[in-house]
């Protein structure tokens, strides 16, 4: 008789099943195989994992994403705005998504342009036209911190591995908002948060 192993590496293709780099790939057991397999096919179904401004995804949920570039995977996207609503001139935006092998980090930065033309009616009038804009920033580290242990990551893409140190802790954070810091190209430092709705997702992601 054999003695097949306890553990072994998710490396199944065509399956609903997260995909996990190898730097960062960890053994599951073979029921969790299965139950990740079982959980992920009934998630809601988003087309890409990129990161964009205006994209429309459910938020803070987990759901399962099927790239054209990158395959299927399952993940949770957060948004957190900073500087008041989210259009507002110079608010930012946090937009990132967690998946069992990397966190993905867009900010964005909201800015308004007025331009001014004039109409005739018996007399001249101003008129202001507003545009806005929108630009991004690329994030050099990022920094959690998880029941008071901070982890550092960097990355110079924007897309930071996940280790199983980070994922075990991901997986057993508090029902609560978690701090996040950002620091940008150029040396600009961001403050924000990850939202406890988000933060219970991880628990079927991680």
């Amino acid at each position: 008789m054999i003695n097949l192993p306890q553990t072994i590496p998710v490396l199944l293709l065509g399956t609903s099943l997260p995909v996990l780099s190898p730097q960062v790939c960890t053994a599951f057991t073979v029921q969790e195989v299965a139950s990740l397999a079982k959980a992920s096919s009934d998630l809601p179904v988003v087309k890409s994992a990129g990161l964009s401004p205006d994209m429309d995804v459910p938020w803070s949920k987990p759901v399962r994403i099927i790239d054209p570039f990158e395959g299927e995977l399952v993940g949770v996207f957060d948004r957190n705005s900073l500087g008041g609503y989210l259009y507002r001139e110079n608010s930012k935006q946090v937009i990132s998504l967690w998946t069992p092998s990397s966190i993905r980090v867009l900010v964005t930065l909201n800015s308004d342009q007025a331009s001014s033309s004039f109409y005739t009616a018996g007399r001249v009038y101003p008129r202001y036209d507003y545009q806005r804009f929108v630009t991004t920033k690329k994030v050099d580290k990022l920094l959690l911190k998880v029941r008071g242990k901070v982890f550092q990551l960097d990355s110079s893409t924007g897309t930071f591995a996940v280790s199983q140190e980070l994922a075990t802790a991901l997986k057993n954070a508090p029902d609560e908002n978690l701090d996040i810091r950002l620091l940008l190209e150029g040396g600009q430092t961001i403050d924000s948060e990850i939202g406890k709705e988000t933060v219970k997702s991880w628990r079927k992601i991680y």
